[in-house]
């Protein structure tokens, strides 16, 4: 949606689409004034092979027991999705890890490991979306002879405040956020576009300086 790069229109669309935001706001259980504009993203075919270790997206991996259910007790206020416009099976989830804390075998794997118990491979067609908790067990796999366009989004909720404000504001919206072009929306996809970029400005003004949700 970053207005310096082209055909931004038609992401800018489809993100404040009702196809979309309908599906939000039945998960978060809210209306159109708690929605907040976050993040959206096309994630292509890298150059080369690669994997991402298995994580929690806002949790480090050297958090006890305790610590990630503390944080895994509070409130999810936001909505993460991958939106396949191609084949896509990159994403590799531990279905139901985002209600516990890591099994000792999950603790003490390998950072790498090709599998995890009860681990699931996510299998997108054209056209699929899938919505996920971001703190749930997961990793990636990523192969560069396979071509990949998938949309990645996240939308949040006005009660998310700093949480939400750490992992969004580290990826730079805040250079543009002000420019993205909404005049072409419907009026009312207009309406709640420019309502959820006002609070993303507004949490970002009043989150002040953010760091990095995870380390190194």
């Amino acid at each position: 949606m970053n207005p310096d790069l082209p055909g931004h229109e038609l992401f800018t669309e489809l993100y404040f689409s009702e196809a979309i935001l309908g599906i939000v706001k039945q998960l978060l259980q809210c209306q159109d004034e708690h929605l907040v504009m976050e993040l959206f993203n096309m994630l292509v075919r890298p150059e080369r092979d690669f994997e991402l270790r298995w994580h929690r997206d806002d949790i480090p991996a050297e958090a006890s027991e305790d610590e990630e259910m503390e944080r895994l007790g509070k409130h999810a206020y936001h909505a993460q999705y991958n939106f396949a416009l191609w084949d896509d099976d990159s994403l590799i989830v531990v279905p139901g890890s985002h209600k516990r804390a890591r099994t000792s075998t999950e603790r003490n794997a390998d950072p790498f490991a090709k599998s995890m118990p009860d681990q699931l491979i996510v299998k997108l067609q054209p056209g699929d979306i899938v919505f996920y908790n971001n703190n749930i067990l997961h990793r990636g796999a990523y192969s560069s002879n396979k071509e990949r366009m998938t949309l990645h989004g996240s939308v949040g909720h006005v009660q998310g405040n700093t949480l939400r404000a750490r992992n969004v504001l580290q990826h730079g919206i805040g250079n543009w956020v002000d420019k993205c072009v909404l005049e072409s929306l419907p009026e009312q996809d207009r309406r709640r576009a420019d309502g959820m970029r006002q609070r993303l400005i507004q949490l970002g003004s009043e989150s002040g300086q953010v760091g990095y949700s995870l380390q190194g």
